[in-house]
This record gives C-alpha cells, structure tokens and sequence, in this order.
C-alpha cells in the first residue's frame, strides 16, 4: 500500500460510518493499515503514526479519541485538497476529480 492508497482507504473507512468515531479496536485497524504502507511514510502517516502512539500510552482513553478525530478528519481533507487532488492533471474539472475520489475513475 502506498500513502496515497492510504489516505483513500482511510477516508473510505470513516465515510462508511454515519456518525464516525474511534474506538481502541478501531485506531489499532488504522494502525495495522498504517505498517502496510511499503515506502517511507509521508507527512500526514507520520503525523497519524506519533497520534496512535499518543492514543496508545494514554490507554486509548476515550477523551483523546473524541478530541482527535476531527483532527484526523480535517488533516486527512487537507491531504486531499492540497496533495492528492493536485496530483491529477490539472485540466481536470472538479467534476471528474469527484468522481476520481468516489471511485468512479480509477
């Protein structure tokens, strides 16, 4: 997995959820996914891996989960806005790029 797929994957997993949160269980899921990337992790998995490690040595105590996830949400949609969706040709309208990011378009 790359970091790119990881992002998509990530942001899949918490669009399946109406309401998301994180849970102990569901930060070790992330975590898993986060030691399949096969290249040097980038700035926002490296920013996600020290926040897991934080959410460990706290216990995963619930506080710092809730505080978090939107953290996590608004720095994922960051990466997206500013890395991922700039790496496509830039002809595309945003149209397409919607439909890229919903899997439409591989």
């Amino acid at each position: 997995m790359t970091n790119k797929q990881f992002c998509y994957w990530l942001q899949g997993y918490l669009e399946i959820c109406q309401a998301p949160d994180l849970s102990k269980e569901k930060v070790i899921i992330i975590e898993n996914s986060l030691l399949q990337i096969c290249e040097p992790l980038g700035h926002f998995t490296q920013w996600l891996l020290r926040v897991i490690k934080l959410f460990a040595s706290e216990s995963y105590k619930q506080e710092f989960l809730n505080y978090f996830l939107p953290v996590i949400e608004l720095r994922l949609n960051s990466i997206f806005h500013h890395v991922i969706d700039n790496s496509y040709d830039p002809s595309l309208n945003k149209d397409t790029l919607q439909r890229i990011h919903d899997g439409q378009i591989p």
